[in-house]
Protein backbone atom coordinates (compact mmCIF):
# COMPACT_ATOMS: atom_id res chain seq x y z
CA UNK A 1 0.00 0.00 0.00
CA UNK A 2 1.24 3.64 -0.70
CA UNK A 3 2.85 4.64 2.66
CA UNK A 4 0.66 7.55 4.74
CA UNK A 5 2.13 11.18 4.55
CA UNK A 6 4.59 11.79 6.89
CA UNK A 7 4.37 14.36 9.27
CA UNK A 8 7.06 17.05 10.47
CA UNK A 9 8.19 14.87 13.53
CA UNK A 10 7.76 11.78 11.85
CA UNK A 11 9.97 12.84 8.78
CA UNK A 12 12.71 14.03 11.55
CA UNK A 13 12.95 11.27 12.88
CA UNK A 14 12.98 8.78 9.60
CA UNK A 15 15.66 11.53 8.50
CA UNK A 16 17.96 10.32 12.46
CA UNK A 17 16.93 7.04 11.86
CA UNK A 18 18.34 6.83 8.08
CA UNK A 19 21.49 8.41 9.32
CA UNK A 20 21.88 6.07 11.68
CA UNK A 21 21.28 2.88 9.31
CA UNK A 22 23.94 4.76 6.98
CA UNK A 23 26.42 4.66 9.34
CA UNK A 24 26.52 1.52 10.57
CA UNK A 25 26.99 0.00 6.57
CA UNK A 26 30.29 -0.81 5.93
CA UNK A 27 29.98 0.05 2.07
CA UNK A 28 29.15 3.38 2.80
CA UNK A 29 32.02 3.61 5.78
CA UNK A 30 34.44 2.70 3.46
CA UNK A 31 32.79 5.12 0.81
CA UNK A 32 33.42 7.85 3.67
CA UNK A 33 36.77 7.19 4.12
CA UNK A 34 38.01 7.10 0.60
CA UNK A 35 36.85 10.69 0.89
CA UNK A 36 37.85 11.97 3.82
CA UNK A 37 41.29 10.69 2.80
CA UNK A 38 41.24 12.29 -0.83
CA UNK A 39 40.54 15.48 0.97
CA UNK A 40 43.04 15.57 3.44
CA UNK A 41 45.76 14.53 0.29
CA UNK A 42 44.05 17.70 -1.51
CA UNK A 43 44.67 19.44 1.35
CA UNK A 44 48.34 18.36 2.43
CA UNK A 45 49.76 17.99 -1.12
CA UNK A 46 48.05 20.24 -3.53
CA UNK A 47 47.25 19.17 -7.45
CA UNK A 48 50.38 20.04 -9.65
CA UNK A 49 49.30 21.20 -13.38
CA UNK A 50 50.80 19.93 -16.37
CA UNK A 51 52.62 22.30 -19.06
CA UNK A 52 49.21 23.39 -20.89
CA UNK A 53 47.41 24.11 -17.52
CA UNK A 54 50.21 26.16 -15.89
CA UNK A 55 52.43 27.52 -18.58
CA UNK A 56 56.47 26.59 -18.93
CA UNK A 57 58.56 25.22 -22.01
CA UNK A 58 58.79 21.71 -23.84
CA UNK A 59 61.94 20.30 -25.38
CA UNK A 60 62.18 17.80 -28.19
CA UNK A 61 65.78 15.89 -27.34
CA UNK A 62 67.21 13.67 -30.74
CA UNK A 63 69.55 10.89 -29.10
CA UNK A 64 72.87 10.34 -30.78
CA UNK A 65 73.29 7.17 -32.28
CA UNK A 66 72.86 4.11 -34.99
CA UNK A 67 72.47 0.70 -34.72
CA UNK A 68 75.20 -0.83 -37.70
CA UNK A 69 76.29 -4.01 -39.26
CA UNK A 70 79.99 -4.09 -39.87
CA UNK A 71 81.56 -5.64 -42.72
CA UNK A 72 85.29 -5.92 -41.11
CA UNK A 73 88.80 -7.72 -40.96
CA UNK A 74 89.84 -7.87 -37.17
CA UNK A 75 92.95 -9.30 -39.22
CA UNK A 76 93.30 -6.16 -40.90
CA UNK A 77 92.49 -3.51 -37.93
CA UNK A 78 95.16 -4.61 -36.09
CA UNK A 79 97.65 -4.40 -38.67
CA UNK A 80 96.34 -0.89 -39.51
CA UNK A 81 96.40 -0.17 -36.03
CA UNK A 82 100.61 -1.28 -35.22
CA UNK A 83 101.92 -0.36 -38.36
CA UNK A 84 104.15 -2.68 -40.44
CA UNK A 85 102.65 -5.98 -37.74
CA UNK A 86 102.04 -9.53 -38.52
CA UNK A 87 98.72 -10.87 -36.99
CA UNK A 88 97.60 -14.28 -36.60
CA UNK A 89 94.97 -15.92 -34.83
CA UNK A 90 95.46 -18.79 -32.12
CA UNK A 91 92.47 -20.11 -30.44
CA UNK A 92 90.67 -16.63 -28.59
CA UNK A 93 93.43 -14.59 -28.85
CA UNK A 94 95.29 -12.53 -31.52
CA UNK A 95 99.15 -12.55 -31.55
CA UNK A 96 100.36 -9.46 -33.25
CA UNK A 97 104.36 -8.93 -34.00
CA UNK A 98 105.73 -5.73 -34.35
CA UNK A 99 109.30 -4.60 -35.71
CA UNK A 100 111.94 -3.56 -33.28
CA UNK A 101 110.68 -2.04 -29.65
CA UNK A 102 107.93 -0.38 -28.49
CA UNK A 103 106.07 0.76 -25.66
CA UNK A 104 104.51 -1.88 -23.19
CA UNK A 105 101.37 1.08 -22.36
CA UNK A 106 100.95 1.30 -26.54
CA UNK A 107 98.52 -2.08 -26.51
CA UNK A 108 96.42 -0.23 -23.45
CA UNK A 109 96.52 3.02 -25.02
CA UNK A 110 94.77 1.57 -28.04
CA UNK A 111 91.77 0.03 -25.93
CA UNK A 112 93.29 -3.12 -25.25
CA UNK A 113 93.41 -3.71 -21.92
CA UNK A 114 94.16 -7.38 -21.25
CA UNK A 115 96.85 -7.42 -23.73
CA UNK A 116 100.35 -8.32 -23.02
CA UNK A 117 103.80 -7.38 -24.67
CA UNK A 118 107.12 -9.74 -24.66
CA UNK A 119 110.19 -8.72 -26.00
CA UNK A 120 111.91 -10.64 -28.83
CA UNK A 121 115.22 -10.42 -30.63
CA UNK A 122 114.50 -7.82 -33.15
CA UNK A 123 110.39 -7.37 -32.62
CA UNK A 124 107.78 -7.12 -29.84
CA UNK A 125 104.92 -9.70 -29.92
CA UNK A 126 101.73 -8.13 -28.59
CA UNK A 127 99.23 -11.31 -27.32
CA UNK A 128 95.55 -9.68 -27.20
CA UNK A 129 92.68 -11.69 -25.91
CA UNK A 130 89.58 -10.56 -27.85
CA UNK A 131 87.08 -12.16 -29.77
CA UNK A 132 87.00 -10.77 -33.77
CA UNK A 133 83.55 -8.65 -32.56
CA UNK A 134 85.65 -7.12 -29.33
CA UNK A 135 88.28 -6.11 -32.38
CA UNK A 136 86.06 -3.98 -34.19
CA UNK A 137 84.20 -2.89 -31.07
CA UNK A 138 87.69 -1.56 -29.88
CA UNK A 139 88.59 0.34 -33.29
CA UNK A 140 85.33 1.25 -33.08
CA UNK A 141 85.39 3.45 -29.60
CA UNK A 142 88.67 4.33 -30.10
CA UNK A 143 88.26 6.59 -33.24
CA UNK A 144 84.37 7.82 -32.85
CA UNK A 145 85.36 8.21 -29.07
CA UNK A 146 81.97 6.79 -27.97
CA UNK A 147 80.59 3.80 -26.24
CA UNK A 148 80.00 0.70 -28.78
CA UNK A 149 77.93 -2.74 -27.62
CA UNK A 150 76.93 -5.57 -29.29
CA UNK A 151 72.56 -5.73 -29.27
CA UNK A 152 72.32 -8.62 -31.60
CA UNK A 153 74.11 -11.52 -33.18
CA UNK A 154 73.70 -13.53 -36.58
CA UNK A 155 73.91 -10.96 -38.19
CA UNK A 156 76.19 -9.45 -35.44
CA UNK A 157 74.66 -5.70 -34.60
CA UNK A 158 76.74 -2.67 -32.74
CA UNK A 159 75.26 0.14 -31.48
CA UNK A 160 77.05 2.86 -31.78
CA UNK A 161 76.02 5.83 -29.15
CA UNK A 162 77.20 9.01 -30.89
CA UNK A 163 75.86 11.11 -33.79
CA UNK A 164 77.49 8.88 -37.00
CA UNK A 165 76.49 8.23 -40.45
CA UNK A 166 76.54 5.51 -42.78
CA UNK A 167 79.39 8.22 -45.02
CA UNK A 168 81.42 8.62 -42.08
CA UNK A 169 81.25 4.92 -40.77
CA UNK A 170 82.97 3.99 -44.34
CA UNK A 171 85.38 6.42 -43.94
CA UNK A 172 86.31 5.50 -41.23
CA UNK A 173 86.54 1.88 -41.95
CA UNK A 174 88.11 2.58 -45.29
CA UNK A 175 91.92 2.31 -44.01
CA UNK A 176 90.79 -1.75 -42.76
CA UNK A 177 89.34 -2.22 -45.86
CA UNK A 178 85.60 -2.53 -44.24
CA UNK A 179 82.38 -0.92 -44.79
CA UNK A 180 78.48 -0.78 -43.77
CA UNK A 181 77.17 -3.47 -45.95
CA UNK A 182 74.41 -2.32 -48.06
CA UNK A 183 70.42 -2.61 -47.40
CA UNK A 184 68.30 -0.75 -45.45
CA UNK A 185 68.33 -3.17 -41.92
CA UNK A 186 72.20 -2.42 -42.28
CA UNK A 187 72.31 1.03 -41.09
CA UNK A 188 69.61 2.19 -38.62
CA UNK A 189 69.27 6.06 -37.34
CA UNK A 190 68.47 5.24 -33.42
CA UNK A 191 68.90 3.18 -30.09
CA UNK A 192 67.74 0.14 -29.16
CA UNK A 193 64.74 0.63 -26.97
CA UNK A 194 67.05 -0.62 -23.75
CA UNK A 195 69.03 2.19 -24.28
CA UNK A 196 66.42 4.75 -24.72
CA UNK A 197 64.65 3.74 -21.51
CA UNK A 198 67.94 4.09 -19.61
CA UNK A 199 68.36 7.48 -21.16
CA UNK A 200 64.86 8.29 -20.45
CA UNK A 201 65.42 7.13 -16.55
CA UNK A 202 68.66 9.11 -15.67
CA UNK A 203 67.30 12.18 -17.52
CA UNK A 204 63.99 11.88 -15.70
CA UNK A 205 66.00 11.04 -12.09
CA UNK A 206 68.69 13.97 -12.53
CA UNK A 207 66.20 16.56 -13.37
CA UNK A 208 64.09 15.94 -10.43
CA UNK A 209 67.13 15.60 -8.14
CA UNK A 210 67.51 18.99 -9.23
CA UNK A 211 64.52 20.21 -7.98
CA UNK A 212 62.29 20.36 -10.75
CA UNK A 213 59.74 17.91 -9.27
CA UNK A 214 57.43 15.47 -11.69
CA UNK A 215 59.14 16.40 -14.88
CA UNK A 216 57.16 14.49 -17.47
CA UNK A 217 59.65 12.85 -19.61
CA UNK A 218 58.16 11.01 -22.76
CA UNK A 219 60.09 8.66 -25.37
CA UNK A 220 58.88 9.07 -28.43
CA UNK A 221 60.05 6.17 -31.13
CA UNK A 222 63.57 5.09 -30.56
CA UNK A 223 65.15 8.13 -30.81
CA UNK A 224 63.43 11.50 -29.56
CA UNK A 225 62.47 12.49 -26.17
CA UNK A 226 59.80 15.02 -25.05
CA UNK A 227 60.07 16.92 -21.75
CA UNK A 228 57.66 19.42 -20.24
CA UNK A 229 59.28 21.45 -17.77
CA UNK A 230 55.91 23.09 -16.58
CA UNK A 231 56.27 26.63 -15.33
CA UNK A 232 60.30 27.60 -16.37
CA UNK A 233 60.61 29.34 -19.55
CA UNK A 234 62.46 28.37 -22.70
CA UNK A 235 66.20 29.35 -22.13
CA UNK A 236 66.16 28.04 -18.56
CA UNK A 237 64.82 24.54 -19.56
CA UNK A 238 67.87 24.25 -22.36
CA UNK A 239 69.93 25.33 -19.88
CA UNK A 240 69.10 22.53 -17.32
CA UNK A 241 68.70 19.82 -19.61
CA UNK A 242 71.88 20.31 -21.64
CA UNK A 243 73.22 19.91 -18.13
CA UNK A 244 73.15 15.63 -17.64
CA UNK A 245 75.40 14.50 -20.34
CA UNK A 246 77.49 11.34 -20.78
CA UNK A 247 79.66 10.65 -17.63
CA UNK A 248 83.24 9.08 -18.20
CA UNK A 249 86.31 8.18 -16.04
CA UNK A 250 89.64 8.32 -17.97
CA UNK A 251 93.44 8.49 -16.58
CA UNK A 252 95.99 10.38 -17.50
CA UNK A 253 98.61 8.43 -19.71
CA UNK A 254 102.31 9.84 -20.81
CA UNK A 255 101.94 13.43 -22.38
CA UNK A 256 99.14 14.67 -21.22
CA UNK A 257 96.94 12.05 -22.68
CA UNK A 258 94.14 10.48 -21.06
CA UNK A 259 92.65 6.89 -21.49
CA UNK A 260 89.30 5.99 -21.38
CA UNK A 261 88.94 3.44 -18.06
CA UNK A 262 84.53 3.29 -17.15
CA UNK A 263 81.53 5.03 -18.40
CA UNK A 264 78.68 5.85 -15.94
CA UNK A 265 77.21 2.89 -15.78
CA UNK A 266 79.72 1.09 -14.04
CA UNK A 267 78.59 2.78 -11.17
CA UNK A 268 76.59 0.78 -9.31
CA UNK A 269 76.06 3.05 -6.34
CA UNK A 270 76.78 6.32 -4.52
CA UNK A 271 76.39 7.12 -1.17
CA UNK A 272 75.62 10.49 0.33
CA UNK A 273 78.58 13.36 0.42
CA UNK A 274 80.08 13.31 3.80
CA UNK A 275 82.89 15.40 5.45
CA UNK A 276 85.49 14.85 7.62
CA UNK A 277 86.74 16.38 10.98
CA UNK A 278 89.20 18.39 8.74
CA UNK A 279 85.87 19.95 6.84
CA UNK A 280 87.13 18.43 4.05
CA UNK A 281 84.31 16.55 1.64
CA UNK A 282 84.30 13.39 -0.19
CA UNK A 283 81.91 11.38 -2.69
CA UNK A 284 81.72 7.44 -1.27
CA UNK A 285 80.86 5.16 -4.62
CA UNK A 286 80.77 1.68 -5.54
CA UNK A 287 81.64 0.12 -8.98
CA UNK A 288 80.78 -2.98 -10.44
CA UNK A 289 82.75 -6.09 -10.61
CA UNK A 290 83.31 -5.63 -14.31
CA UNK A 291 84.02 -1.75 -13.65
CA UNK A 292 86.67 -2.36 -10.72
CA UNK A 293 88.63 -4.50 -12.77
CA UNK A 294 89.22 -2.29 -15.56
CA UNK A 295 89.86 0.41 -13.04
CA UNK A 296 92.50 -1.71 -11.76
CA UNK A 297 93.70 -2.74 -15.14
CA UNK A 298 93.93 0.63 -16.04
CA UNK A 299 95.95 2.45 -12.48
CA UNK A 300 98.34 -0.72 -13.36
CA UNK A 301 98.92 -0.33 -16.86
CA UNK A 302 99.65 3.50 -16.63
CA UNK A 303 101.66 3.34 -13.64
CA UNK A 304 99.27 5.23 -11.48
CA UNK A 305 99.72 2.96 -8.66
CA UNK A 306 103.30 3.71 -8.60
CA UNK A 307 103.35 7.33 -9.39
CA UNK A 308 99.80 8.50 -8.65
CA UNK A 309 100.75 11.95 -9.36
CA UNK A 310 101.91 11.23 -12.53
CA UNK A 311 98.38 9.96 -13.93
CA UNK A 312 95.40 11.75 -12.14
CA UNK A 313 91.90 10.29 -12.40
CA UNK A 314 89.73 12.51 -14.24
CA UNK A 315 85.85 12.37 -14.48
CA UNK A 316 84.00 14.01 -17.80
CA UNK A 317 80.44 15.31 -18.15
CA UNK A 318 79.90 15.78 -21.94
CA UNK A 319 84.28 15.96 -22.29
CA UNK A 320 84.40 18.82 -19.82
CA UNK A 321 86.12 17.69 -16.69
CA UNK A 322 84.15 17.91 -13.80
CA UNK A 323 86.51 16.12 -11.19
CA UNK A 324 90.47 15.49 -11.22
CA UNK A 325 92.73 14.07 -8.79
CA UNK A 326 95.58 11.53 -7.70
CA UNK A 327 94.93 7.91 -6.67
CA UNK A 328 95.45 7.78 -2.61
CA UNK A 329 98.72 6.34 -1.50
CA UNK A 330 96.12 3.94 0.11
CA UNK A 331 94.02 3.35 -2.89
CA UNK A 332 97.23 2.76 -5.00
CA UNK A 333 99.06 0.80 -2.59
CA UNK A 334 95.64 -1.37 -2.81
CA UNK A 335 95.11 -1.77 -6.41
CA UNK A 336 98.20 -3.14 -7.02
CA UNK A 337 97.09 -6.08 -4.99
CA UNK A 338 93.22 -6.72 -5.67
CA UNK A 339 90.33 -4.26 -7.35
CA UNK A 340 88.73 -2.24 -4.78
CA UNK A 341 85.09 -1.75 -5.49
CA UNK A 342 84.81 1.16 -3.30
CA UNK A 343 85.49 4.20 -3.68
CA UNK A 344 85.63 7.95 -2.45
CA UNK A 345 85.92 10.89 -4.91
CA UNK A 346 87.55 13.49 -2.37
CA UNK A 347 86.08 17.35 -4.00
CA UNK A 348 86.93 19.62 -1.03
CA UNK A 349 86.64 21.37 1.82
CA UNK A 350 84.15 24.10 3.14
CA UNK A 351 81.39 25.24 1.64
CA UNK A 352 82.60 25.25 -1.74
CA UNK A 353 83.28 21.63 -1.18
CA UNK A 354 80.02 20.44 0.07
CA UNK A 355 78.06 22.23 -2.93
CA UNK A 356 81.13 20.50 -5.19
CA UNK A 357 80.21 17.28 -3.50
CA UNK A 358 76.66 17.68 -3.86
CA UNK A 359 76.74 18.03 -7.45
CA UNK A 360 78.68 15.13 -7.97
CA UNK A 361 76.92 13.15 -5.96
CA UNK A 362 74.47 13.77 -9.15
CA UNK A 363 76.13 12.70 -11.85
CA UNK A 364 77.84 9.74 -10.24
CA UNK A 365 73.98 8.70 -8.50
CA UNK A 366 72.28 8.49 -12.12
CA UNK A 367 75.60 7.02 -13.92
CA UNK A 368 74.96 9.91 -16.28
CA UNK A 369 73.16 9.39 -19.93
CA UNK A 370 74.50 7.13 -22.00
CA UNK A 371 73.85 8.67 -24.96
CA UNK A 372 74.78 12.59 -25.73
CA UNK A 373 71.40 14.21 -26.78
CA UNK A 374 70.45 17.06 -29.54
CA UNK A 375 68.02 19.44 -28.49
CA UNK A 376 65.98 19.76 -32.11
CA UNK A 377 63.02 22.04 -31.26
CA UNK A 378 61.57 23.49 -28.20
CA UNK A 379 58.71 25.61 -27.06
CA UNK A 380 56.45 27.71 -24.54
CA UNK A 381 52.87 28.10 -23.48
CA UNK A 382 52.72 31.39 -21.34
CA UNK A 383 51.12 31.42 -17.89
CA UNK A 384 48.34 33.40 -18.78
CA UNK A 385 47.25 31.17 -21.65
CA UNK A 386 47.88 28.02 -18.95
CA UNK A 387 45.56 30.09 -16.75
CA UNK A 388 43.00 30.44 -19.25
CA UNK A 389 42.80 26.46 -19.90
CA UNK A 390 42.39 25.65 -16.59
CA UNK A 391 39.18 28.41 -15.81
CA UNK A 392 37.82 26.79 -18.86
CA UNK A 393 37.96 23.17 -17.80
CA UNK A 394 36.74 24.49 -14.39
CA UNK A 395 33.69 25.69 -15.76
CA UNK A 396 33.50 23.12 -18.31
CA UNK A 397 33.68 20.25 -15.64
CA UNK A 398 30.32 22.44 -14.05
CA UNK A 399 28.60 22.96 -16.96
CA UNK A 400 29.04 18.95 -17.41
CA UNK A 401 27.36 18.58 -13.53
CA UNK A 402 24.67 20.95 -14.37
CA UNK A 403 23.81 18.81 -17.58
CA UNK A 404 23.84 16.03 -15.55
CA UNK A 405 21.70 16.90 -12.71
CA UNK A 406 18.82 18.63 -14.95
CA UNK A 407 18.93 15.10 -16.95
CA UNK A 408 18.16 12.98 -14.00
CA UNK A 409 15.91 15.31 -12.38
CA UNK A 410 13.98 15.55 -15.47
CA UNK A 411 13.92 11.32 -15.25
CA UNK A 412 13.47 10.83 -11.65
CA UNK A 413 11.48 14.25 -10.24
CA UNK A 414 12.62 13.71 -7.10
CA UNK A 415 15.56 15.29 -5.29
CA UNK A 416 15.95 12.52 -3.11
CA UNK A 417 17.37 10.56 -5.96
CA UNK A 418 19.13 13.82 -7.97
CA UNK A 419 20.99 14.96 -4.40
CA UNK A 420 22.90 11.53 -3.90
CA UNK A 421 23.64 11.21 -7.45
CA UNK A 422 25.19 14.47 -7.59
CA UNK A 423 26.97 13.88 -4.52
CA UNK A 424 28.42 10.50 -5.55
CA UNK A 425 29.58 12.32 -8.86
CA UNK A 426 31.23 14.79 -6.85
CA UNK A 427 32.81 12.64 -4.39
CA UNK A 428 33.89 10.47 -6.72
CA UNK A 429 36.31 13.28 -8.33
CA UNK A 430 37.33 14.24 -5.16
CA UNK A 431 38.90 11.25 -5.00
CA UNK A 432 40.02 10.70 -7.78
CA UNK A 433 41.91 14.00 -7.12
CA UNK A 434 43.01 13.15 -4.30
CA UNK A 435 45.03 9.64 -5.75
CA UNK A 436 46.73 12.13 -8.53
CA UNK A 437 47.66 14.66 -5.46
CA UNK A 438 49.15 11.87 -3.50
CA UNK A 439 50.90 10.04 -6.53
CA UNK A 440 52.01 13.97 -7.05
CA UNK A 441 51.75 13.57 -10.90
CA UNK A 442 50.67 16.28 -12.75
CA UNK A 443 47.11 17.13 -14.00
CA UNK A 444 46.52 18.31 -17.39
CA UNK A 445 43.87 18.92 -20.48
CA UNK A 446 43.89 15.51 -21.11
CA UNK A 447 43.25 14.20 -17.09
CA UNK A 448 40.21 16.92 -16.77
CA UNK A 449 38.85 15.31 -20.43
CA UNK A 450 39.54 11.75 -18.56
CA UNK A 451 37.46 13.11 -15.47
CA UNK A 452 34.28 14.37 -17.48
CA UNK A 453 34.22 11.39 -19.14
CA UNK A 454 33.92 9.01 -16.33
CA UNK A 455 31.58 11.65 -14.53
CA UNK A 456 29.31 10.85 -17.54
CA UNK A 457 30.06 7.20 -17.67
CA UNK A 458 29.27 6.70 -13.78
CA UNK A 459 26.34 8.61 -14.00
CA UNK A 460 24.75 6.51 -16.19
CA UNK A 461 26.16 3.05 -13.80
CA UNK A 462 24.05 5.36 -11.06
CA UNK A 463 21.29 5.54 -12.82
CA UNK A 464 21.46 1.59 -13.91
CA UNK A 465 21.47 0.97 -10.01
CA UNK A 466 18.53 3.23 -9.33
CA UNK A 467 16.18 1.84 -11.96
CA UNK A 468 16.77 -1.64 -10.90
CA UNK A 469 16.09 -1.03 -7.28
CA UNK A 470 12.83 1.24 -8.35
CA UNK A 471 11.77 -0.74 -11.00
CA UNK A 472 13.38 -4.41 -11.68
CA UNK A 473 15.65 -3.04 -14.02
CA UNK A 474 12.67 -1.68 -16.24
CA UNK A 475 13.12 2.53 -17.26
CA UNK A 476 11.48 4.55 -14.94
CA UNK A 477 9.05 7.22 -17.03
CA UNK A 478 10.56 9.95 -18.12
CA UNK A 479 7.58 12.29 -16.60
CA UNK A 480 4.72 11.26 -14.73
CA UNK A 481 2.05 12.80 -11.99
CA UNK A 482 3.09 9.95 -9.39
CA UNK A 483 5.98 10.60 -7.23
CA UNK A 484 9.15 8.12 -6.77
CA UNK A 485 7.94 6.70 -3.60
CA UNK A 486 4.44 6.39 -5.17
CA UNK A 487 5.85 4.03 -7.53
CA UNK A 488 8.39 2.31 -5.18
CA UNK A 489 5.18 1.57 -2.90
CA UNK A 490 3.80 0.08 -6.04
CA UNK A 491 6.60 -2.24 -6.60
CA UNK A 492 6.52 -3.17 -3.05
CA UNK A 493 3.48 -4.29 -3.06
CA UNK A 494 3.59 -6.26 -6.14
CA UNK A 495 6.92 -7.80 -4.50
CA UNK A 496 5.11 -8.55 -1.06
CA UNK A 497 7.77 -6.75 1.05
CA UNK A 498 7.21 -3.93 3.11
CA UNK A 499 10.03 -1.54 1.68
CA UNK A 500 11.09 -1.55 -2.27
CA UNK A 501 14.71 -0.90 -1.16
CA UNK A 502 14.87 -2.86 2.17
CA UNK A 503 18.45 -3.49 2.36
CA UNK A 504 18.13 -7.11 3.67
CA UNK A 505 15.19 -8.40 1.77
CA UNK A 506 16.26 -11.04 -1.05
CA UNK A 507 14.22 -8.92 -3.78
CA UNK A 508 16.60 -5.91 -3.64
CA UNK A 509 20.10 -7.79 -3.45
CA UNK A 510 18.97 -9.37 -6.43
CA UNK A 511 18.30 -6.52 -8.09
CA UNK A 512 21.74 -4.74 -7.10
CA UNK A 513 23.34 -7.78 -8.02
CA UNK A 514 21.43 -7.77 -11.62
CA UNK A 515 22.64 -3.69 -11.79
CA UNK A 516 26.46 -4.62 -10.85
CA UNK A 517 26.34 -7.39 -13.40
CA UNK A 518 25.57 -4.73 -15.96
CA UNK A 519 28.08 -2.15 -14.03
CA UNK A 520 31.26 -4.66 -13.57
CA UNK A 521 31.07 -5.79 -17.40
CA UNK A 522 30.83 -1.83 -18.20
CA UNK A 523 34.30 -1.08 -16.36
CA UNK A 524 35.74 -4.41 -17.44
CA UNK A 525 35.24 -3.28 -21.18
CA UNK A 526 36.34 0.52 -20.56
CA UNK A 527 39.67 -0.40 -18.30
CA UNK A 528 40.48 -2.83 -21.29
CA UNK A 529 39.69 0.01 -24.09
CA UNK A 530 42.22 2.28 -22.23
CA UNK A 531 44.88 0.03 -21.54
CA UNK A 532 46.41 -0.06 -25.14
CA UNK A 533 46.50 3.86 -24.79
CA UNK A 534 48.23 3.67 -21.17
CA UNK A 535 51.13 1.55 -22.81
CA UNK A 536 51.60 3.78 -26.13
CA UNK A 537 53.97 6.03 -24.66
CA UNK A 538 52.54 9.48 -25.20
CA UNK A 539 52.03 11.59 -21.72
CA UNK A 540 48.54 13.15 -22.79
CA UNK A 541 47.16 9.89 -23.52
CA UNK A 542 48.59 8.18 -20.71
CA UNK A 543 47.39 11.06 -17.95
CA UNK A 544 43.87 10.39 -20.10
CA UNK A 545 43.50 6.91 -19.73
CA UNK A 546 45.27 6.44 -16.61
CA UNK A 547 42.41 8.47 -14.71
CA UNK A 548 40.27 7.33 -16.68
CA UNK A 549 41.30 3.77 -14.89
CA UNK A 550 41.38 4.84 -11.32
CA UNK A 551 37.70 6.67 -11.79
CA UNK A 552 36.50 3.27 -13.24
CA UNK A 553 38.15 1.27 -10.43
CA UNK A 554 37.28 3.27 -7.39
CA UNK A 555 33.89 3.82 -8.62
CA UNK A 556 32.70 0.46 -9.01
CA UNK A 557 34.80 -0.94 -6.07
CA UNK A 558 34.08 1.68 -3.78
CA UNK A 559 31.20 4.31 -4.70
CA UNK A 560 28.69 2.37 -6.78
CA UNK A 561 28.27 -0.31 -3.52
CA UNK A 562 27.65 2.89 -1.08
CA UNK A 563 25.42 4.15 -3.55
CA UNK A 564 23.47 0.92 -3.90
CA UNK A 565 23.20 1.27 -0.11
CA UNK A 566 22.39 4.55 0.09
CA UNK A 567 19.59 4.74 -2.35
CA UNK A 568 18.43 1.26 -0.93
CA UNK A 569 17.91 3.11 2.42
CA UNK A 570 16.66 6.25 1.24
CA UNK A 571 14.33 4.60 -0.91
CA UNK A 572 12.78 2.19 1.61
CA UNK A 573 12.79 4.64 4.84
CA UNK A 574 8.76 5.33 5.05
Amino acid sequence: MVPEPATKGSKGAEEMSLIQDLSKDKRVLLFALFLAAALICLGAFGLKYGLDLQGGSYLQLKLQGAMVQVDADPESILQYQFANSSVDRHGDSYIVTVPGKIDATLPTDMGYLGAETAALANATKITIPAAPETIIITYLQKNLDADVKIVQFAPVLYEIRTNVTRESLDALLAPVGGKVPTGEDTFVEGLTKETVEETKRVLDSKLNRLGLQDIRVRMVDNKYILIDLAGMDVASAQDVVGKPGKFEIRIQTEDNQTMHVIYGDAVESVDIPRGDQQGNWGVPFTLSEEGSAAFQKAAIDTGAVKNPEAHPITMYLDKDPIFSAPLSPELASSLQKVPSRGLEARVGAGDEGSQDAKELQIHLQEGALPVNVEIVGSGQVSAALGKQFKIQMVIAGLIALLAVAGMIYYRYREKRIVLPMLFTSLSEVAIMLGVWSLAKWQLDLASLAGIIMVIGTGVDQLVIITDEVIRGGEAAPAASDRSIKERAAEAAEKAGVGKVAATTSKIYLSRLSRAFAIILGAAATTIVAMLPLLYMGFGALTGFALIIIIGVVLGTLVARPAYGRIIGYILGAH
